[in-house]
């Protein structure tokens, strides 16, 4: 993959990664545990995956926490992890041992039911294995309306709870191949699988058994500090504006399948320059975590795909959550350039969860992309990928012309 030519220009409008280091899935199933990516890369969004600090994993409530989500957490520490080695304890209230803090409320329609997070000033560390470890990790679960199927009742909940408990501690998404790696298994942590397996495969519980949680003494409150660079990179960008440290393998519940797929999913695919950023709506302010988002103006060239509706044929408004906080839009500014879109209007949503006619007409103005990453540019008349869907990555270094002709074949 040869690097950017104009890495100035494009790490302004993209968020530039380097690509992550794979791990190789361990010889009796599953995926290994361990951290997968330093957090103090210099390249934005600096990204990375926690382990647990020693064997007693200490778990805190927010007040923000539904009974049921309480509920069903107290159910996968005691049942999944419970005949696991760990000690897991619920905690009173936050202190240094404090291992996560959980929070569920409607961050809106940003395309994960669930994320984990390392705060930059949590405790931090390296152990004896090379893995970073956290303590103060954040677990978010968002209550928005689209994402009702992983909250709808004590099964689903379970999953989604067993899933993200499962990422504070190092495990991995692995179990329904193509969407994730390693064999084909039932386990809490498969990947986009609303009403998924509630538990851990014993798979998982081997890892965890086999995993040495220890911790060696850093630095007191080490803060590490990120900036946007401009650098060599390859080919791969994405268009989400991630905190450090944060959004690891988030709960989606969108396809990540074929072209063909992801194109049929997308209310529209569209070929479009985005033409300015400004500051948009705030959700999740009850958490004292509030999720902002950008919304960036779309000039429409062309629909590749799907339709749009009357008022929105020329220019349309795409909604970026911004996970590092409102600061983070700095990256995002930057001058037009050419791209092809997969978009879901979130009034469309609104509409399928059942929201009120009036909370309908007001996410109608917004789109999202279907997930993660599911952009793809135009740098010289190459196109540009992404982290995201396997069905993007493929789309990488090939002439932009043909990629156009690729979503348009693929309706």
């Amino acid at each position: 993959m040869r690097p950017l030519r104009r890495a100035a220009a494009l790490t302004l409008a993209l968020l530039v990664l380097a690509s992550l280091a794979g791990e190789a899935v361990a010889d009796h199933g599953g995926r290994p545990i361990g951290s997968f990516s330093r957090c103090n890369r210099p390249v934005t969004p600096p990204r990375c995956t926690s382990v647990g600090d020693d064997l007693a994993h200490h778990v805190y409530f927010d007040a923000t926490l539904t009974e049921g989500l309480a509920s069903s957490f107290r159910d996968t520490m005691a049942e999944d992890y419970g005949p696991t080695k760990l000690s897991m304890i619920v905690d009173r209230e936050v202190t240094d041992a404090t291992d996560v803090i959980v929070f569920s409320e409607d961050f809106g329609e940003n395309g994960a039911a669930g994320w984990v997070a390392c705060p930059l000033d949590a405790p931090q560390g390296t152990n004896a294995a090379g893995h970073r470890w956290c303590r103060g990790q954040e677990l978010f679960l968002n209550l928005n309306p689209r994402y009702s199927v992983f909250f709808a009742d004590d099964a689903s909940r379970d999953h989604v709870t067993c899933h993200e408990l499962g990422h504070t501690l190092g495990l991995r998404h692995w179990g329904n191949p193509p969407q994730s790696s390693g064999p084909a298994a039932a386990t809490c942590m498969n990947a986009n699988t609303p009403n998924g397996p509630t538990g851990l495969h014993q798979v998982d519980i081997d890892h965890i058994n086999a995993y040495r949680y220890t911790t060696v003494p850093t630095p007191q409150m080490k803060r590490w500090w990120y900036s946007v660079v401009v650098a060599d990179a390859g080919r791969r960008a994405t268009l989400s504006a991630l905190s450090a440290g944060s959004l690891v393998e988030a709960t989606e519940i969108e396809p990540t399948g074929s072209l063909g797929e992801l194109t049929e999913s997308a209310d529209a695919v569209v070929r479009a320059r985005i033409i300015s950023v400004e500051p948009g709506r705030i959700f999740g302010g009850r958490t004292g975590h509030p999720l902002h988002y950008a919304s960036a103006t779309l000039a429409v060239d062309e629909v590749l795909a799907g339709a749009l509706p009357p008022p929105d044929v020329e220019r349309l408004t795409l909604e970026i959550p911004l996970f590092a906080g409102p600061e983070a839009i700095d990256v995002l500014r930057a001058d037009g350039f050419d791209a092809v879109f997969f978009l879901r209007n979130k009034g469309e949503s609104a509409r399928a969860a059942g929201l009120s006619a009036r909370d309908q007409a007001i996410e109608a103005a917004f789109y999202r992309l279907v997930n993660f990453g599911a952009v793809v540019a135009s740098e010289s008349g190459a196109a540009v990928t992404t982290e995201g869907p396997t069905a993007i990555q493929a789309l990488a270094g090939l002439p932009f012309g043909e990629v156009l002709d690729r979503v348009r074949d693929a309706r």
